[in-house]
């Protein structure tokens, strides 16, 4: 079976990812809303053994028990209200669906791949939920977690893309699949509350492969006025695909995906007034490409070392390696209005993570072919938060840019910082790296004499640019009292 590539519209990106390889069952399939008539359920999709390895065969419902009497199980799950559920193939809400998949892969044994994917298919609609009454008739369990492999959730927006080939929010047809919280959702102890988690339990079962499209989220919150909640929190999962959904205002973050691996793709995030809006972190390897941004968090789009952030009741703190590498490629989307005080940024690239001082990160950075515009900074390289006594702070990157159009930044296109960004500014006193490389390739993208940087003399850190190396110093014009046009 060879049909998973071939439909998919970003083929080469979930290729480079390892994600749908020839043979591979499991892999994700294109939308598939429109092949599927929720109204005649005569048929189901499950899962067959042949030859040792999983097909996807469609069966009269009448033989179903007979398919799964000999190992055979339902490969598409249908979200209706106005079927009778029970049967195995349709529920009443995506949180029953998800049930019944998790209960499926485990009674398999498959823990971290899948002979074949299973797709959950909520038609258009409000799907409200909530976090505290579990038992509540209709209303969905927020967060809804995902730690078995190669789970679709499907919803019924069709992106529509600009002449870029960006998304624009706004769906073909007008058909949408609304996740909305009944209260705001809330954040606890510091951690905010995701409408979707993908979790690898450590040597356990894993929510690897998740595909999550054709979604709208929503936070609850009126980012006017505060924050909370994420759309989807992954940690450790790999081969995550988020595609095609619109995030409205409001989340403290609107992805997170935390080490693994994933592709983001083709979304439109409307406001996150938190942190970040789409949030990466490593060790993995992240695509990110053909997505729009408007104004929202501080900065834009967050490529990161390792971190150590607290996470959700339920899913297992990341435990620190000694070491960690992360790859990112962020390609073709456009980010603007991101206007914070006092580094509002559209793509910025973390080289030493948030609490994780004592990681030796490696960070590699693909950065082309963006349209950043009007934000206070165009792109930031920075070493996040060095502390002190926490060993030696020492982690490398390796940006490259090219072809990005960074138009109308408030402050300066590029900043480059060995230390925490403010510092170089010389608005804050956080440490400087030690016996660190950043080299920058520019590739002709801007002249480095419109770069800030922050490199003093005395800690062993070595800029290059292009090839050479910069001299110890630090160049920047920051006027905190600048107001952006």
């Amino acid at each position: 079976m060879r049909t998973c590539v071939s439909k998919l519209l970003l083929a080469a990106a979930v290729l480079a990812l390892g994600a749908c390889q020839d043979g591979d069952r499991s892999a994700p399939t294109a939308p598939i809303a429109s092949q599927m008539d929720l109204r005649a359920p005569s048929m189901v999709q499950v899962c067959h053994e042949s030859r040792r390895r999983g097909e996807l065969i469609e069966v009269p419902a009448a033989a179903l028990q007979s398919h799964l009497a000999h190992g055979d199980y339902v490969a598409r799950l249908e979200v209706n209200t106005t079927v009778p559920s029970g049967d195995g193939v349709h529920f009443r809400r995506i949180t029953d669906a998800l049930q019944a998949a998790r209960a499926s892969r485990l009674a398999q044994g498959e823990l971290v791949t899948a002979a074949c994917r299973i797709t959950i298919v909520a038609p258009a609609g409000t799907y409200p939920g909530t976090t505290a009454d579990l038992t509540a008739d209709g209303v969905e369990h927020f967060p809804m977690l995902v730690d078995v492999p190669d789970i679709t959730l499907h919803g019924a927006l069709t992106m529509t893309l600009d002449a870029a080939g960006r998304a624009t929010g706004t769906g073909i047809g007008g058909a949408e699949t609304v996740l909305t919280p009944v209260e705001p959702l809330p954040v606890v102890n510091a951690v905010s509350t995701p409408i979707i988690i993908a979790n690898a339990h450590p040597g356990g079962s894993a929510g690897n492969g998740l595909v999550v499209e054709g979604f709208v989220f929503q936070s609850g919150h009126d980012p006017a006025v505060d924050a909370g909640g994420q759309g989807v929190l992954t940690v450790r999962a790999t081969r995550v695909t988020i595609l095609g959904n619109r995030f409205e205002g409001g989340f403290t973050e609107s992805l997170d995906l935390r080490g693994g691996s994933g592709d983001v793709a083709r979304n439109h995030l409307g406001g996150t007034a938190g942190t970040c809006d789409i949030c990466l972190a490593g060790p993995g390897s992240f695509h990110v490409h053909g997505n729009t941004l408007e104004a929202g968090g501080i900065p834009g789009i967050v490529l990161s070392g390792v971190l150590s952030l607290p996470v959700p009741v339920g899913v297992e703190p990341f435990v620190l390696p000694a070491t960690g590498e992360t790859w990112g490629d962020i390609r073709n989307n456009t980010v603007r209005d991101h206007e914070r005080l006092p580094v509002g940024v559209g793509v910025r690239v973390d080289v030493l993570g948030v609490n994780a001082p004592n990681v030796y990160n490696t960070v590699h950075a693909v950065i082309q072919d963006n349209l950043l515009v009007h934000n206070r900074f165009g792109i930031i390289v920075h070493a996040q938060t060095p502390k002190s006594g926490s060993g030696p702070l020492r982690s490398d990157a390796y940006v490259t840019l090219g072809r990005n159009a960074i138009e109308q930044s408030c402050e300066a296109k590029l900043l480059v910082s060995l230390a925490r960004h403010q510092t170089a500014l010389g608005i804050g006193t956080n440490l400087y790296m030690q016996n660190s490389r950043y080299a920058i390739s520019l590739r002709g993208n801007l002249d480095w004499s419109e770069a800030w940087y922050g490199n003093p003399d005395g800690y062993g850190n070595v800029l290059t640019v292009d090839g050479d190396t910069i001299p110890n110093g630090v160049h920047q014009a920051y006027d905190a009292t600048k107001v952006c046009n």
